[in-house]
């Protein structure tokens, strides 16, 4: 199955896609670390986030749990438009 296509802003550029690894790392590096998080709480955040877009983008589930991250991470996680990449179940929310 093809990955559908989506369009979204990183640094004020459109994208027609995301179908890459590097394009969902730049979509992630979008989001500002929120206040109050520390810079290694915020590195690992990005790369569990990375890891979902892995699996994603893969077309694997994502085994690791989601539990109780910043309210940013969850929508790292989600397309562009806020289609979610896991489902919803299997997140604990903040």
């Amino acid at each position: 199955m093809a990955n559908p296509v989506w369009r979204f802003v990183v640094f004020n550029q459109t994208h027609d896609t995301m179908t890459t690894l590097a394009d969902a790392k730049r979509y992630i590096d979008s989001f500002a670390r929120p206040s109050g998080y520390s810079t290694y709480a915020w590195k690992v955040t990005k790369k569990v986030a990375l890891e979902v877009w892995d699996s994603y983008l893969n077309n694997r589930p994502y085994s690791r749990p989601l539990n109780y991250y910043c309210p940013e991470f969850y929508t790292m996680i989600q397309t562009p438009e806020g289609s979610p990449l896991v489902p919803g179940g299997a997140i604990r929310r903040y």
